[in-house]
């Protein structure tokens, strides 16, 4: 692009390194469904997916789900405790092929840290592997899948339940649930915490129900995206550029009743 208010269009879209006096923008693709999960009550979501890797530094892939919450109160207000939900049914990077996070994001608050917005988050992760070489994920279909019970959430990679890997309460408490002392059948260091427990992360009842019931239907998001934060090593502008695609054969939901 010659300047910021250039549009993006075929025409002025290329693989190769900008020329100079140009500058270099990328474009990511989202999609959203309309809010169609009642998560007052129990269900269970799927979606095959294909990452086509593009080759390039800083590309992530994610498949999402929230509620109607936005997190503005929270980025600003330090007595913020809002009722912010987000299901990372997978979010994948580029920087680690072989591995992928899944994460329940339940209440938001005012990190004084940061000077911005923060949840209180179970992160998920299935690949813990030290013993063998980890396959990637991209290039292969697979199967992400999401349940909700009405009490906790479950992730599964192929059929394969994806246990915790460690969450986050405050700005000062984030504990590690992996066990590095010893390796399960896969090669891999295994988790002390399998399920989830929202009282572990100081989420009440009555929050449960704000997030999931009060805040809903919440609906998915499928997106692809170049990073743009330094710390997350996002594309360069002084390497080739090809296009990537995450095919979606389907998402299915099921609803409890």
């Amino acid at each position: 692009m010659r300047n910021d208010s250039e549009a993006l269009t075929d025409s002025n879209t290329r693989e190769t390194p900008c020329q100079a006096g140009e500058k270099t923008k990328y474009s990511s693709g989202r999609l959203e469904s309309k809010p169609i999960v009642d998560a007052s009550k129990p269900f269970r979501a799927e979606i095959r997916a294909l990452i086509n890797w593009n080759g390039s530094r800083g590309m992530r892939t994610a498949l999402w789900m929230r509620n109607s919450e936005t997190l503005q109160n929270c980025g600003s207000n330090p007595a913020a405790n809002d009722p912010y939900g987000e299901l990372d049914i997978l979010e994948w990077y580029s920087s680690a092929r072989a591995y992928a996070w899944s994460s329940t994001h339940a209440s938001c608050f005012y990190s004084h840290k940061r000077s911005s917005w923060r949840t209180r988050v179970f992160a998920h992760r299935l690949e813990q592997h030290i013993n063998r070489q980890a396959t990637p994920l991209d290039g292969e279909w697979h199967i992400w899948a999401i349940e909700f019970d009405g009490q906790k959430v479950r992730y599964y990679l192929d059929g394969k339940l994806i246990p915790v890997s460690h969450y986050t309460v405050d700005d000062n408490t984030t504990v590690d649930v992996i066990d590095r002392s010893r390796t399960d059948e896969s090669g891999g260091y295994p988790s002390t915490m399998p399920d989830e427990d929202f009282a572990k992360l100081n989420v009440n009842r009555q929050m449960l129900d704000q997030i999931f019931r009060t805040k809903g239907p919440w609906y998915f998001i499928l997106n692809d995206y170049a990073e743009w934060e330094d710390k997350l090593k996002p594309p360069r502008p002084t390497d080739n550029f090809r296009i990537q695609t995450t095919l979606i054969d389907y998402v299915r939901l099921y609803q409890k009743n």
